[in-house]
């Protein structure tokens, strides 16, 4: 018997509001494996988040994130395509950002623990990241019409630190992990055909 074909692992990534659960969605309808933002879903048992994250939140989210990876694990070695909205870079990058704002003192702790699983290959690299690029006031504005204060990052200074941090994960850390950028004003369907394109593309350099 032919050895089953490994899952595709990818992230979807962006400032909050910029279409990742729909476009996470869409993907999911094509039969990929969906897994929703682990800091909305604490979000949604009450933890605080967003604007109102702290330190105990913001080690809370890693240390899930960190559990959600045999999950992603067992999905993509039974050749399950997985979609995950938000991944170690994120997590790493709101810490930092409410570090800054002297919001959390969370980030260091986390950022060493990152370090020394990256070292010791125990993080499951993504096969690709997918960025969906949206202006900070659109991102704001878009998260004021969901009216889930509980849920929103409206601070100015976090949303751009956040963003830069990404950036520097993503350079320094992570550089051999390609991340397609996309402009998250485009239709949601126009941005899942651009991914599974992309998908396939990376598919063919790694044989």
């Amino acid at each position: 018997m032919a050895d089953r074909e490994r899952g595709f692992f990818l992230v979807l990534e962006g400032l909050p509001g910029s279409g990742k659960t729909t476009v996470g969605r869409l993907l999911e309808q094509s039969g990929w494996v969906f897994l929703p933002e682990v800091a909305t879903i604490l979000g949604g048992k009450g933890i605080p988040i967003g604007d109102r994250g702290d330190t105990s939140s913001d080690f809370l989210i890693f240390s899930e994130e960190i559990q959600r990876v045999r999950e992603i694990k067992r999905h993509i070695s039974e050749g399950r395509n997985v979609a995950a909205d938000g991944y170690f870079p994120t997590d790493l990058s709101f810490a930092h950002a409410r570090y800054k704002q002297n919001q959390s003192t969370c980030y260091p702790t986390c950022l060493n623990l990152y370090l020394n699983a990256l070292t010791a290959g125990t993080i499951l690299m993504p096969d690709l990241y997918v960025y969906l690029d949206i202006p900070i006031k659109d991102s704001m504005e878009r998260q004021k019409n969901r009216k889930k204060d509980d849920f929103t990052t409206l601070n100015v200074n976090i949303l751009r630190d956040v963003r830069r941090h990404l950036s520097f994960v993503h350079q320094v850390f992570e550089s051999e992990v390609p991340v397609l950028k996309v402009n998250a004003q485009r239709d949601s369907k126009e941005i899942a055909k651009a991914i599974l394109n992309a998908m396939e593309r990376r598919k063919k350099v790694s044989r």
